[in-house]
């Protein structure tokens, strides 16, 4: 899971629109006129676009060519009056002609002056806005669909008093949220030791997960202490004491090691080779950053930098027997392809 999304809806704006949405929400309604369950739950957001907007609502065909509202296929629009001018409006998603809402809906990143007068918004994002931001960024396909399945696990209304759930709960004695944009805290307000504290759990609760084979939960763990580290830096820079952000380098340096493990071993090892470089940053002469970054170019077919980041652990690590290995495997993929090419030109000679 990602995280939760909180909105307010403005229902003394557009009292139709966010009522359609609303009992969307909590599935109230039953079924519709298809017998399509008129609910958000379970549905997918089928369309990201980076810096701009995330769109989902589809609980027919759940790949932007359906939908279905409480009222019927389709419902009028309601007003324009309120503009997508800040990002983080929640508007209608239609058939691109006027009057044609359905279930459909899509939250924005940033302001889109582009959509105003043909898409109305009748919510905005209270909390979660990492979140939305987080589905706008994974990798797509055609279509602007995502390729990772961005799921409504769950869906609702939060009645006045309720808490709303934006906080994680991993067993620990920090509770905070996915996005340190959600805590009820300022950088202000949160002494150093406490930062430290609270990313400290956090980069343990991922090693927890790791351990026990789970790591799409170990990687969003490491992500997490990641970003508070990102937001008390971005604090400390502001306030001109960056100087004491070295207090993060260590956690800083493990969850990037870490998150280059993971994604090395779920096969993204693009991915793996960028938290790599950020750790040898950190620490150039760090041995697991240099071999983990060789392991994810050799993955690539990338020997010539493989091979380069070999021999610099070996420089450090002289007598480390294991990577005197990944040298020979190395030298003998560089070999077994070098041979392959020379075949394969002596053939296109031959024949032409």
């Amino acid at each position: 899971e990602v995280g939760r999304i909180v909105l307010e809806l403005f229902k003394n704006v557009c009292p139709k629109t966010a009522e359609n949405f609303r009992s969307l929400c909590t599935g109230e309604k039953g079924f519709g006129r298809e017998g399509t369950k008129l609910h958000y739950k379970g549905s997918v957001f089928h369309k990201a676009v980076p810096e701009c907007l995330i769109q989902g609502g589809d609980i027919t065909h759940f790949n932007g060519c359906g939908g279905e509202s409480i009222y019927g296929p389709v419902f009028e629009d309601e007003n324009f009056s309120i503009k997508h001018d800040l990002g983080g409006e929640l508007s209608t998603a239609n058939k691109g002609v006027p009057n044609t809402n359905n279930s459909q809906f899509c939250i924005t990143t940033v302001p889109c002056p582009h959509l105003d007068g043909a898409h109305v918004v009748f919510g905005r994002v209270l909390k979660g806005m990492g979140v939305v931001k987080e589905v706008s960024f994974v990798k797509v396909g055609p279509k602007e669909k995502p390729i990772p399945v961005c799921k409504i696990s769950d869906c609702g209304e939060i009645r006045p008093g309720e808490d709303w759930g934006v906080n994680e709960n991993d067993g620990t004695d920090v509770v905070v949220p996915p996005y340190p944009i959600d805590w009820d805290r300022t950088p202000q307000d949160v002494e150093e030791n406490s930062i430290v504290h609270v990313t400290t759990v956090i980069k343990n609760s991922g090693n927890q997960f790791y351990k026990r084979g789970n790591l799409v939960d170990a990687d969003r763990k490491y992500k997490k202490a990641l970003r508070y580290i990102s937001w008390y830096k971005t604090y400390l820079k502001q306030t001109g004491h960056l100087d004491k952000a070295s207090i993060f380098k260590d956690i800083e340096l493990f969850c990037n090691l870490n998150c280059a493990l993971v994604k090395f071993k779920k096969g993204y090892y693009k991915e793996a080779l960028e938290y790599c470089d950020t750790a040898l940053v950190l620490d150039k002469q760090n041995v697991k950053g240099i071999c983990r970054r060789a392991h994810a170019n050799f993955a690539l077919a990338n020997y010539d930098q493989a091979l380069e980041d070999y021999k610099l652990a070996l420089s450090i690590q002289p007598n480390n027997s294991s990577i005197k290995n990944y040298i020979k495997k190395v030298k003998k993929a560089m070999s077994d392809y070098y041979q392959i090419e020379k075949v394969t030109y002596a053939k296109m000679f031959k024949e032409y």
